[in-house]
């Protein structure tokens, strides 16, 4: 099997060769190769550029060799510049001041017209190569506008950007429904003109709300996205959920119109796979600590996460949240090793 087909299949839950492996924000900040161009280009150069993005996209494929997807090189806050606010990266994130009104003036989304450059990096690398999936992603509604409320990452955990939206449910709904439709036809784009074999969303935040909060704020966003993309795409491709220490909320997650669960390291990977390997499929869970010590201590967890992932079809191997920029290029290459039995 190529790496297309093992992800696919795992994705539906079909047997697979051996297990697939791709890794979260593989394009980007542990690379050398990539760090280069970063120190070159803006961080919207390196988007919007289809040379560039196709570039850092496929800068994990060309080192690591075994990799099974490359997912596209993109932001979950793409939508906002469309909407009317500017995004400035380095040292943190800012984004221009939002009001609860200016939600009476947003542009109606679309990405071909407003954000196209991650669909066009997809099919720039679909026409290249044929046999690794290509992975499209992008923000849930309740992260991405939390960022907005926020003004970028400035408010520790959003402590007064969720009191903001606490105290303005009705307002903060329309929010979170515009950027929910936002997300939805996002997604759909890199499908219909990007081709691309599976999608992601991610819902960093996710986990600070509580069962009850989440219920009433998040996951009508969440749901309306996920409608609006299975409506808008021409195809229906596999839908993996990630989101960051969510445990408490799986049971919810498990409402949406999903395929694939990604788990955080504090999850237990056993224990989904066994209760709910028949309905879903299940990605992650290394640690990305891990990656950051010896390329022996990185295999053992490694093998762990194998272990308890079992050999029952659905299951890609992946981390519990995203590389970071001192992740080891030695410690990455030893778990490729040992996922795809090849020898130092």
């Amino acid at each position: 099997m190529n790496g297309k087909e093992r992800i696919v299949a795992a994705l539906n839950r079909q047997p697979v060769d051996r297990t697939p492996v791709w890794f979260m924000r593989q394009a980007g900040r542990h690379l050398p190769e990539y760090r280069k161009l970063a120190a070159e280009h803006s961080f919207w150069e390196r988007c919007q550029d289809l040379d560039l993005c196709t570039n850092i996209t496929m800068q994990p494929i060309q080192r690591y060799g075994s990799i099974d997807a490359a997912i596209v090189f993109s932001d979950i806050l793409t939508p906002l510049p469309a909407l009317g606010y500017e995004v400035e990266y380095g040292g943190g994130i800012r984004i221009d001041p939002f009001t609860f009104d200016d939600v009476d003036d947003w542009t109606a989304f679309s990405a071909r017209k407003h954000a196209p450059w991650a669909a066009d990096a997809l099919k720039a690398i679909g026409e290249e190569r044929q046999d690794i999936a290509r992975l499209g992603f992008a923000g849930c509604p309740w992260t991405t506008s939390l960022y907005l409320l926020a003004g970028g990452t400035g408010d520790k955990e959003f402590h007064n950007t969720r009191a903001t939206v606490f105290s303005n449910p009705e307002a903060s709904e329309r929010v979170l429904m515009r950027m929910a439709d936002a997300v939805g036809h996002l997604l759909a784009d890199q499908v219909n003109h990007g081709g691309a074999d599976a999608v992601q969303l991610f819902d960093t935040w996710a986990g600070l709300l509580s069962v009850e909060d989440y219920q009433r704020l998040a996951l009508p966003a969440t749901k309306r996205a996920i409608e609006v993309f299975r409506e808008q795409a021409n195809q229906r491709v596999p839908l993996i959920h990630y989101a960051k220490g969510s445990g408490h909320l799986h049971h919810v997650i498990r409402t949406l119109d999903i395929d694939a669960v990604s788990l955080d390291w504090r999850d237990d990977l056993r224990a989904n796979r066994t209760a709910f390997g028949d309905r879903f499929a299940f990605q992650g869970n290394l640690d990305p600590s891990r990656m950051h010590g010896s390329p022996e201590a990185a295999t053992l967890a490694a093998q762990r996460v194998l272990d308890e992932a079992g050999d029952a079809p659905g299951h890609v191997f992946n981390l519990g949240h995203g590389f970071a920029p001192g992740a080891q290029i030695d410690c990455v290459e030893a778990v490729l090793r040992l996922i795809t039995g090849e020898s130092a």
